[in-house]
C-alpha cells in the first residue's frame, strides 16, 4: 500500500508539473535556470538597500565584475548564458535592479538612471567591494556609464553593450518594447531585439506577454525618467576615466549602430567592437563572441586604446 501511495503521489506531482509547465512555463524554465546556476557554483543572494530587497547572483573568484541588465531584463534573462564562463576568471555579481527580476518593485520609486546608479554604488558598499569592473547591457550600460562618470574611483574597467543613454533621432518608440498580446506582436518584438529571432513555443510566448503586462508600469516609469534627458550621457562622458570597451550588435534595430558610434565619439580612447549577425542582445545572441571580447579586454594587463574591430 505504501508503494501504491508513493506512485499515486508521484503521478499527481507529474500531472501538476505538466499543468504548470503548460500554464506557467517561464516559472519552470526559471526553476531549471536556478538549478543550473547553483550546480555551477553561482549562488542566489539578497541584500536590503534603503529598505528595498535586492536579489543578485554571485560566484567565482578573482577581480570583482558587476553585470547590470537592461530595461525589462534581469540577471537571469540577460546574463544567464555568460555568468558561469565569466565566473571562471572573475568574482561575478549579477544584480536584479529595483523594479526588475526578483528584486522589490517599490511603488514610489522613479526608476531613473541616477537612482539605479546610486543603488549600484550602495550595492558595492554592502558587499564590501571598493572597486569593480562594470558591464552593462542597454539600460544597464547607461547605468554603468553614469556610475563611472559620477564615481570614477569605483570603476576599474567599463564595458558598455549596446548601451542606451545617447540621444539620437528619431528616439526609440515605446511600442518597440511591447511584446503585445498576439503571436504576431511577439514575433515583431523579437525582431527588434535579435538579428535571428528565436522560435518559442506558444505557451512560453503567452506567459512572457502576461509577465510583460504586469511589469509594464515599471518600464513606463523608467522610460518617462529617461526621456526627461536629465541623466543623458553626452555631458558626462568626459568624466569617465576608466578604460572602456564598447560592444555593439551590427544589426541592432532598437539602438542602431550610429548610436554606438556617437557614444564612441564621446569616449575617444574607448575600444569599439562590432559583432556581425547580431542584434541588441549580444550576450544572448552571440555569447561566444561577447565572452571572447569581454575577457580579452578585462584580462589584458594594459588594455589597448581606440581599437576598432568587426567580429564576423
Amino acid at each position: 500500500m505504501r508503494i501504491l501511495a508513493i506512485l499515486l503521489l508521484a503521478t499527481v506531482a507529474l500531472g501538476c508539473a505538466g499543468t504548470l509547465a503548460y500554464q506557467r512555463p517561464l516559472t519552470v524554465i526559471n526553476w531549471y535556470d536556478q538549478w543550473r546556476l547553483w550546480w555551477a557554483g553561482i549562488a542566489a543572494r539578497e541584500v536590503v538597500i534603503d529598505g528595498v530587497r535586492l536579489h543578485y547572483k554571485e560566484g567565482g573568484a578573482g577581480e570583482p565584475l558587476v553585470l547590470i541588465h537592461g530595461l525589462g531584463g534581469s540577471s537571469d534573462a540577460d546574463w544567464g548564458q555568460v555568468i558561469v564562463p565569466l565566473s571562471r576568471r572573475f568574482h561575478v555579481y549579477a544584480i536584479d535592479l529595483p523594479g526588475f527580476g526578483r528584486s522589490d518593485k517599490p511603488a514610489n520609486a522613479s526608476y531613473a538612471i541616477r537612482e539605479q546608479s546610486a543603488t549600484v554604488v550602495k550595492f558595492l558598499d554592502r558587499v564590501g567591494v571598493r572597486q569593480a569592473h562594470l558591464c552593462g547591457l542597454s539600460m544597464g550600460g547607461w547605468i554603468a556609464a553614469y556610475t563611472a562618470s559620477e564615481n570614477p574611483e569605483r570603476v576599474a574597467r567599463l564595458i558598455l553593450v549596446d548601451s542606451a543613454g545617447i540621444r539620437f533621432e528619431p528616439p526609440p518608440d515605446r511600442a518597440l518594447l511591447d511584446p503585445g498580446t498576439t503571436p504576431e506582436d511577439f514575433t515583431n518584438f523579437l525582431k527588434v531585439l535579435f538579428f535571428q529571432p528565436p522560435q518559442l513555443p506558444a505557451p512560453v510566448v503567452r506567459d512572457f506577454q502576461a509577465q510583460a503586462r504586469r511589469q509594464a508600469w515599471v518600464i513606463d516609469r523608467a522610460l518617462a525618467a529617461m526621456l526627461t534627458g536629465d541623466d543623458a550621457l553626452e555631458p558626462r562622458l568626459n568624466r569617465i576615466t576608466s578604460p572602456t570597451l564598447i560592444i555593439w550588435g551590427r544589426q541592432d534595430a532598437l539602438l542602431p549602430l550610429h548610436s554606438g558610434e556617437k557614444l564612441k565619439g564621446g569616449l575617444p580612447t574607448a575600444n569599439f567592437v562590432v559583432i556581425d549577425r547580431c542584434g541588441h542582445m549580444p550576450p544572448i545572441e552571440r555569447p561566444e563572441a561577447f565572452l571572447r571580447e569581454a575577457e580579452r579586454f578585462l584580462g589584458a594587463a594594459t588594455p589597448a586604446q581606440n581599437e576598432y574591430m568587426l567580429v564576423p
